[in-house]
């Protein structure tokens, strides 16, 4: 039984926000890199670096907002 004033979906909210930050950055820079290879038609090069530094600050954000102590 969850405490008096809590349900049991009280932290539903915070993980879809998380997860929406997550493909939020992800799909944005893969977006931008995806842009940048058909200008330069450089392959898949940026869709690559994108990708990552999409999902790279993702974590961050959320590390941010959700995974610190506040002292």
């Amino acid at each position: 039984m969850p405490p008096p004033g809590r349900s049991d979906w009280s932290g539903f909210g915070t993980g879809w926000a998380a997860t929406g930050t997550l493909l939020a950055g992800i799909l944005t820079w893969g977006g931008i890199g995806w842009v940048i290879d058909r200008l330069a038609d450089t392959g898949r090069l940026f869709l690559a670096i994108g990708l990552v530094v999409g999902a790279a600050g993702g974590i961050y954000l959320v590390y941010l907002r959700y995974g610190r102590d506040d002292d």
